[in-house]
């Protein structure tokens, strides 16, 4: 046998490599990504980064665990499909939306609680954004909720407000949604499917006046917009389906707060300006999960909690949360049980 001399071996594996990883760029994360999942689960292979990702250009060894089932829908029509797995041995979660992949990395280097577009935070305490009612007492305003068949499965209906800028959907989807949906997926687990519907430049809807009235007035009054707009669209409101307005600009009836949301009911609004467990906070309310049971587990903070200067979100519900959410959804199902 010969022997190559360890010079040109080198030489040949350097040369190997820099084949192997310009051949892995020529092709598009998205379709490089399609081509190995289909190929069956779990898998593993090398993966440059989709222009745009948050941690900057680069190529990840991934491994794709598997497929989640919860259902997202986007303006277009088109379908996000979510997948868990590791990019380079950190949890990550990538979704397929459109043409585009983009990746969401459970990493100590995630961006911090503060806002994404770059708004700086006072620390201190944060401004109660739970709306609770007195008991037996329903939000001012008409619902078309009352005596309504549940669906059987948990909706989320969000609107993104005229004036939100949001018009990249794959970007909203891992800022907010990809890592939301593998907490309700995996560790939530409502026991009734999830499925997430969002809407924009639905006139009558989408440029609701949110500033409006009291904070309760603005919700109220957004919420039976919605259950308009879900009726004329066929669908079903109930207990069961949550709406929410995603806004950008804060109005003054918040007094400081960073959403809104009626506690253990189904409207909510949130804002781009705050942190990025927003959405899944104030749905959280909906669902009744509570700021009480929220954990520091440091460095981050888990979803109910309020801006804690210095940690981040841990992109999941406390244990005694993931409790409320349950206990929420079968008393919900077992309320229309006989419908």
């Amino acid at each position: 046998m010969k022997l190559i001399p360890r010079t040109l071996g080198l030489a040949l594996g350097l040369a190997v490599t820099s084949w192997h990883s310009a051949a892995v760029a020529q092709n598009s994360p998205a379709s490089l990504f399609d081509e190995h999942v289909a190929a069956g689960l779990p898998r593993s292979f090398a993966l440059p980064r989709p222009a745009g990702d948050e941690r900057g250009a680069g190529i990840d060894q991934v491994v794709i665990e598997e497929r989640l089932d919860t259902d997202v829908v986007y303006p277009d029509g088109s379908h996000a499909t979510t997948y868990t797995g590791t990019a380079n041995g950190v949890e990550a979660v990538f979704t397929r939306l459109g043409d585009t992949l983009s990746v969401s990395v459970f990493d100590e280097q995630a961006p911090s609680l503060g806002p994404a577009r770059g708004v700086r935070r006072s620390p201190g305490a944060e401004p109660n954004d739970e709306i609770v009612l007195p008991a037996g007492m329903s939000a001012p305003t008409s619902s078309l909720l009352t005596n309504t068949p549940a669906a059987r499965e948990l909706q989320f209906w969000i609107f993104l407000h005229d004036q939100s800028g949001e018009s990249n959907y794959a970007k909203f989807h891992s800022w907010y949604i990809a890592w939301w949906v593998q907490d309700m997926e995996r560790t939530v687990k409502p026991g009734i499917p999830v499925k997430v519907i969002i809407k924009d430049h639905v006139p009558g809807v989408t440029d609701f006046d949110y500033h409006q009235g009291t904070d309760v007035q603005a919700l109220a009054a957004f919420r039976s917009t919605a259950d308009r707009y879900l009726y004329a669209m066929g669908a079903t409101p109930s207990g069961l389906t949550k709406v929410m307005l995603f806004v950008n600009e804060r109005p003054a009836n918040w007094d400081g707060a960073y959403g809104k949301a009626f506690q253990g009911s189904t409207a909510a609004m949130a804002t781009a300006a705050g942190p990025r467990h927003g959405v899944a906070h104030e749905f959280g309310h909906t669902l009744n999960a509570r700021h009480e049971h929220a954990e520091t587990r440091f460095p981050c903070v888990t979803n109910m909690s309020a801006y804690t200067p210095g940690l981040f979100s841990c992109r999941i519900y406390s244990g005694r949360n993931d409790v409320q959410i349950r206990e929420h959804v079968w008393g919900e199902l077992e309320r229309h049980r006989d419908d």
